[in-house]
C-alpha cells in the first residue's frame, strides 16, 4: 500500500501501472494527492474494501460533490500461461503505440536513468567539468550535479507538461557533454603543434598512459580487500567499503589500459613503433611538478596525488595530461596543408581519452568517501618487496614472466591491428586476468608485485614464446608446492599458457 502524499498524478500512475496482477484497491477524491488524507480517510480501510471487493462513492449530500470514490478491480494479467503476450488483453500495437513517443515524455516517467538506445544515458556540462547532470533539469542556467534518489530529482526536473511545451531547451548531447556546439575546449589559441611534435607527444603520453596504469593496480593491491567479495559478508562490515574502494581504482586503471592501446593504434595509424616498454623509475609523470613514477600503497598522499593528476581544471593546462591530448586533438584536425591519415579515426580515439578522465576523477573522489573514517592501517596491506619465502620467491617470478607475456601479446596485436581477428587480444586478455589474480595472491600474502619487465620487448613474439615457456616450468613446479588450492589455479594458468605456445609457435 502506498500513498499519493508527495507524488503527482503521473507519478501514482506509474506506481499503478507497475502493479502485479490481481484485485487491487484505488481511493480517488477532490483534494489533490499532496494534502490527501490517503488511506486514513476511509472508512473501515482501503484494504478491507479491496478484500469485500467493494467498490463505493461517497457524497456530500448539502452540495451533491463527490467526497471520495474507491474503485476495486482486477489488474489484468497481460500474459497467457504460457508466459508470452495475451492477444485477448492487447491488441497489436497496443504496448509500442506510446514508446518513447515523445521520448522525453516517456523517460520523465520512468524515474530512472533509462534512456533509449538512440539517447544519451547521463550528461555532462559543456567543459564537461561538472558530472553527472540531470538533463531534463528545469533550471538550465547552472549545472548542479544530479541526485541520488527519485524524490529529490523529480522535484529539480521538468514536469511532464512542460517537456511537451519546452521540448527545444533540451540541448544535444555529444561526446557525453551538453550542447557540444564548441567543440572540445579551445587550447588556449596555442599554435598547432608540427608532426614530429605531435609524434613525440604521443610516445610521451604512451608511457604516461603505462605507469599511471601500474601505479593504479599497484594501489588496488594495497587495499586489504579480496578480489571477490563473498555475498555473506555482513552488510556492516568495514570489507565491504574496502572493497567497494578498490574496485573503483581498478576501473580506474582497466581504463588506463584501454588509454595505452588507443594511444598506440594512434602510433599506428602514423606509422610510429608501438610504446609499450615499462615506464624507469627516473620518469616523470607530470613534468611541471617533476613527479616521479613511483609505485606505491593508496595512503591518503597517494589518493590525493590520484585525485589531482586527474582533475580537470578551471583553466586548461597545455602541459598537462588532458591539456596535451586537447592540443593534439586541435593540431590533427586543424592541419590544413598536409591533412591526417583517417584524421576522424584519430579524433575519435583522443576524445575517448579525453571524456574518461571526468570519470577517474569522480571514481577517486568516490574512493575517498569509501575510506573516510578509517585508519590508515585498516585498510592498507603491509608489502614487502624481498620475501624471503621460496615459494613468494618463485611467485615473484612468475608474476615477471606474466608481464612480459602480456607486453609481448599487447604489442603483437597492436602491430597486427584488425588483421588479427581478436585472436591476439583474447590471449592478452587471459594472461591479464591470470596476472591479476597472481598479483592478488601476492598482495594476500604481504608481498608487493613488481611489474618488472624483460627490458626492451624487441620482437613481442619472441619476448611472449620466451616467458610463455619458462612460466611453463614454473607453474608446474608451484602447483606442487603449497596445497590443491594453488595447484588448481596453477593448473588453469597452465592452460592458458599452452594454448597461448600453441598459438605462437609456427
Amino acid at each position: 500500500m502506498f500513498a499519493a502524499t508527495g507524488r503527482s498524478g503521473m507519478e501514482m500512475w506509474r506506481f499503478v501501472h507497475d502493479l502485479l496482477p490481481g484485485r487491487i484497491a484505488i481511493r480517488l477524491g477532490p483534494v489533490r494527492g499532496f494534502d490527501s488524507p490517503g488511506e486514513a480517510g476511509v472508512m473501515g480501510g482501503l484494504n478491507a474494501l479491496r478484500t469485500m471487493n467493494q467498490s463505493g462513492v461517497e457524497i456530500d449530500e448539502a452540495t451533491g460533490a463527490v467526497i471520495s470514490a474507491v474503485l476495486v478491480a482486477d489488474r489484468a494479467d497481460y500474459l497467457t500461461d504460457d508466459g508470452v503476450i495475451d492477444p485477448s488483453v492487447y491488441l497489436p500495437g497496443d504496448l509500442t503505440r506510446s514508446l518513447c513517443a515523445p521520448w522525453q515524455y516517456d523517460f520523465r516517467e520512468c524515474g530512472c536513468f533509462y534512456w533509449a538506445a538512440s539517447k544519451p544515458d547521463i550528461s555532462a556540462s559543456p567543459d564537461g567539468r561538472s558530472h553527472p547532470l540531470n538533463f531534463q533539469r528545469s533550471d538550465r542556467t547552472t549545472f548542479p550535479l544530479d541526485e541520488s534518489t527519485y524524490e529529490p530529482r523529480a522535484a529539480l526536473e521538468l514536469d511532464h507538461p512542460a517537456l511537451i511545451t519546452n521540448w527545444n531547451v533540451l540541448p544535444v548531447v555529444l561526446n557525453g557533454r551538453e550542447d557540444d556546439r564548441e567543440g572540445i575546449p579551445d587550447p588556449l589559441g596555442l599554435p598547432s603543434q608540427r608532426r614530429d611534435e605531435v609524434v613525440e607527444k604521443l610516445k610521451r603520453l604512451a608511457v604516461v598512459e603505462h605507469a599511471l596504469c601500474l601505479e593504479y593496480l599497484y594501489a588496488h593491491y594495497s587495499l586489504d580487500a579480496p578480489r571477490v567479495l563473498d555475498p555473506a559478508t555482513p552488510a556492516d562490515a568495514p570489507v565491504r567499503k574496502f572493497f567497494a574502494a578498490a574496485q573503483e581504482v581498478f576501473a580506474v586503471a582497466q581504463d588506463e589500459m584501454r588509454h595505452l592501446r588507443w594511444v598506440n593504434e594512434i602510433l599506428g595509424v602514423l606509422d610510429q613503433p608501438i610504446i609499450l616498454d615499462p615506464p624507469t623509475e627516473d620518469f616523470e609523470i607530470q613534468e611541471e611538478s617533476q613527479t616521479r613514477f613511483k609505485l606505491k600503497r593508496l595512503d591518503r598522499e597517494q589518493l590525493d596525488w590520484f585525485i589531482k593528476v586527474e582533475e580537470t581544471s578551471d583553466e586548461l593546462n597545455p602541459e598537462g595530461i588532458d591539456g596535451m591530448y586537447i592540443r593534439l586533438h586541435e593540431s590533427i584536425m586543424n592541419e590544413q596543408e598536409n591533412p591526417y591519415a583517417q584524421a576522424d579515426r584519430l579524433s575519435h580515439l583522443i576524445k575517448l581519452i579525453i571524456d574518461e578522465g571526468v570519470d577517474h576523477f569522480e571514481r577517486f573522489k568516490k574512493v575517498k568517501e569509501h575510506l573516510a573514517g578509517f585508519a590508515e592501517a585498516d585498510y592498507l596491506r603491509t608489502l614487502t618487496e624481498n620475501p624471503t619465502a621460496p615459494l613468494d620467491q618463485r611467485l615473484l617470478e612468475l608474476g615477471d614472466l606474466n608481464y612480459a607475456m602480456l607486453l609481448g601479446t599487447l604489442k603483437k596485436s597492436l602491430r597486427r591491428g584488425d588483421s588479427s581477428g581478436g585472436v591476439v587480444i583474447e590471449h592478452s586478455r587471459r594472461v591479464m586476468t591470470n596476472f591479476h589474480e597472481l598479483n592478488h595472491l601476492l598482495a594476500s600474502r604481504g608481498v608487493a608485485p613488481r611489474f618488472q619487465g624483460p627490458g626492451p620487448l624487441g620482437d613481442g613474439r619472441q619476448v611472449t614464446l620466451a616467458a610463455a615457456q619458462a612460466a611453463m616450468t614454473l607453474q608446474q613446479t608451484i602447483s606442487s608446492l603449497d596445497g590443491p588450492a594453488l595447484g588448481a589455479m596453477m593448473a588453469r594458468h597452465q592452460a592458458d599458457t599452452q594454448a597461448l605456445i600453441d598459438a605462437l609457435t609456427p
